[in-house]
């Protein structure tokens, strides 16, 4: 693939993972001056993730079959209408079908532009072309609450939808320009096959215990830092954006580090590994400059987990049918998202901001350790 396509595809990824953030990192707060209840909040946010199962395994599929430039451009399309409706709805049970919809047009943005570029890139230095495009996301990760916290806090949260609207119109029109690989033959069979080998299925499992700590944090990250730390719109912003910035100085590393690396699963778990025991310490910042030193050693985690986990993707499953089994992958994680946002929300109304942390990180630790005895376990008995 060309320098000038893979451009494409950063520009993409970071300008949906910036206006994804941008918006998402301050529902909750938007959300609760609707006066939505603590529960209703974290029904909401998980919905959006929810929502994406709905549609992402048919448009994965859809993608293979028939075309992934017209799917992920429809995907696109669907992304924009929720911003659109964002403006002018309010109402609990109105967005909860405006969040359906952003989330099927970001699950099918997600999915089906990491996929396509699996499928165009070679398998020479797969780690570092992965983390090329996993730098443009976490530089939107990073941006997009900084500036969407400043407009917030300036201009209101209606300035900061309409912003997001605007850029997303700019990722439709760069849909257009990506590059639509041959359709292949259609199979069920192929995809169960796909999907039932032990490497993928324990993939999907990680992948699901992954997703229950983005569902924690979606709920209740922002509620934590306003709430219990007493941080302003932009001092959130600056959160997000310093923790982006220093993913985005990561990845190439850990792509570096994923080329040379031989045993498979390895990075992921012990991603998790340190992700999880600072999941239960953020539980325990008090403070600004506590906060962000806990997030950025919990995100050193994060990076090499979710980094890996896209890679195993392209690396389990064949390209040709990657759109439909990184749809399965997704769905598993976007199942655990909505468990843990709906569950994250309950432990918020009945004992604070502080506990869904807690327990998610404990119970994340404590399968990653395991996984990580049992694979090496069973690396030794094969050896022998």
């Amino acid at each position: 693939m060309g320098r000038s396509r893979s451009v494409v595809f950063f520009l993409s990824y970071f300008l949906y993972f910036f206006t994804f953030w941008m918006v998402l990192a301050y529902l909750p707060l938007l959300f609760k001056s609707y006066n939505f209840s603590d529960q209703q909040i974290g029904f909401a946010i998980g919905l959006n993730s929810l929502s994406s199962i709905l549609l992402v395994l048919p448009f994965g599929v859809f993608s293979d079959y028939f075309s992934p430039k017209r799917t992920l451009s429809l995907g696109a399309i669907c992304y924009s209408g929720y911003f659109l409706l964002l403006i002018f709805l309010t109402d609990f049970y109105s967005l909860c079908f405006v969040l359906i919809l952003g989330g099927i047009g970001a699950s099918a943005i997600r999915v089906i532009l990491m996929s396509l570029y699996l499928k165009l890139i070679d398998h020479t230095g797969r780690g570092k072309k992965v983390a090329f495009l996993h730098m443009g996301g976490y530089l939107g990760f990073g941006l997009g609450p900084l500036v969407g916290g400043y407009i917030y806090e300036t201009y209101g949260a209606g300035l900061l939808i309409q912003g997001a609207l605007v850029l997303s119109w700019a990722i439709v029109l760069l849909t257009l320009l990506v590059q639509d690989p041959p359709p292949v033959v259609f199979s069920f069979k192929d995809y169960k096959r796909d999907v039932k080998k032990p490497d993928a299925l324990f993939l999907m499992a990680v992948v699901f215990v992954l997703g229950t700590h983005f569902g924690t944090e979606q709920t209740s990250i922002s509620l934590l830092m306003k709430d219990v730390i007493g941080l302003n719109k932009k001092e959130i912003g600056i959160v997000f954006f310093a923790l982006g910035a220093w993913m985005a100085f990561l990845v190439p590393f850990a792509g570096i580090l994923m080329d040379k690396r031989h045993r498979v699963f390895l990075l992921l778990l012990l991603g998790l590994l340190i992700s999880s025991c600072f999941q239960v310490v953020t539980a325990f910042t008090n403070t600004f400059f506590s906060l962000l030193i806990v997030r950025m050693i919990h995100t050193v985690g994060d990076t090499l987990a979710i980094l890996e986990s896209d890679v195993l993707t392209g690396h389990f499953f064949p390209a040709a049918r990657l759109g439909g089994n990184s749809g399965v992958i997704f769905c598993v994680r976007t199942s655990a998202i909505f468990i843990f946002a709906a569950f994250s929300g309950w432990l918020n109304h009945l004992w604070g901001y502080k506990m869904p942390f807690l327990i998610n990180g404990i119970m994340v630790f404590a399968f990653s350790l395991t996984a990580l005895l049992y694979r090496r376990s069973a690396v030794q008995l094969r050896v022998k």
